[in-house]
């Protein structure tokens, strides 16, 4: 945040973030260059649990979710190439992107059997670990994933440049726009955090190829698969929200699928308790 100036309130400390912040351990994966940084919480004989965060993202997208599952797994986090500490990827693609994050967990759990988490952009990414590691990966949740269909794009404002309350304003109204259903999830907590990981992000989404998207890693997944929905998501039209679970379940007539009330596309953070029980039931399966 340097050079940036920001109000009192949002760089007070966060108990929250400070406590995951330092109880993290770090690993970092891949050749020079194309380093991933990670971070990973729980025992480190327990069962993989890897979440892939969205874009301009990186670990405090799971906040409210970490906690709830660290106790009785090894929760695995990267820093997807091009946000947090990691490396810009090359090429700029999907496939590219998920083929290093495959490479990187290998390093770190080799052939071991894993749960996968992914949310949005890491949603996308997710689905080539589905298809990197097809037999792998036991169990699969995507959370308002991309990669299904051409997402409606919320408008916002841009934050390069602003300082203060007005930088503040901004924030506050982008993630009213993009990430969430209620007024009253906009804290300066949830500022900070968005204001935090945005500012380490370099890898801007427009310019990333984006493949073929989910149909072939959710067709035919031979893993439990679930995936969620907030039902407000920004990204998806009120009339198209219906259709998305359609699709997946035509793709793979196994898969559960979820929507969610009053919560918008940061779904994991606005429904937490909701989420982290939908998760917990899931990998029980």
């Amino acid at each position: 945040m340097d050079g940036v100036t920001l109000p009192p309130d949002l760089t007070a400390p966060d108990p929250d973030f400070d406590a995951l912040d330092q109880s993290a351990r770090r690993h970092v994966t891949g050749p020079e260059g194309r380093r991933i940084h990670w971070a990973e919480w729980g025992p480190a004989d327990a069962t993989p649990l890897v979440l892939l965060h969205g874009a301009y993202g990186s670990w405090p997208h799971f906040i409210r979710n970490i906690n709830a599952f660290s106790n009785d797994h090894r929760v695995l986090v990267p820093d997807i190439p091009g946000y947090g500490l990691s490396d810009l990827p090359a090429p700029l693609s999907i496939a590219a992107i998920g083929e290093a994050v495959a490479d990187g967990l290998v390093e770190l759990i080799g052939n071991r059997p894993y749960r996968l988490f992914g949310f949005s952009f890491g949603g996308a990414i997710g689905g080539r670990l589905m298809l990197h590691h097809r037999d792998q990966i036991t169990h699969a949740m995507l959370a308002a994933p991309a990669g299904i269909a051409t997402a409606k794009v919320p408008p916002m404002k841009g934050v390069r440049f602003k300082q203060g309350e007005e930088l503040v304003q901004a924030l506050a109204f982008n993630l009213r726009s993009i990430m969430f259903a209620r007024d009253e999830t906009v804290t300066p907590q949830v500022i900070a955090l968005q204001h935090r990981v945005s500012m380490a992000a370099r890898l801007r989404v427009e310019r990333v190829d984006w493949g073929e998207g989910l149909r072939a890693p959710v067709t035919d997944f031979p893993g439990h698969l679930s995936v969620i929905w907030g039902a407000a998501d920004s990204f998806v039209g009120p009339a198209e929200m219906p259709d998305r679970p359609t699709w997946i379940k035509r793709w793979n007539p196994r898969a559960a699928t979820h929507v969610i009330d009053n919560a918008g596309h940061w779904v994991q953070y606005e429904a937490a308790d909701q989420v982290n029980d939908l998760l917990r039931a899931h990998i029980m399966l």
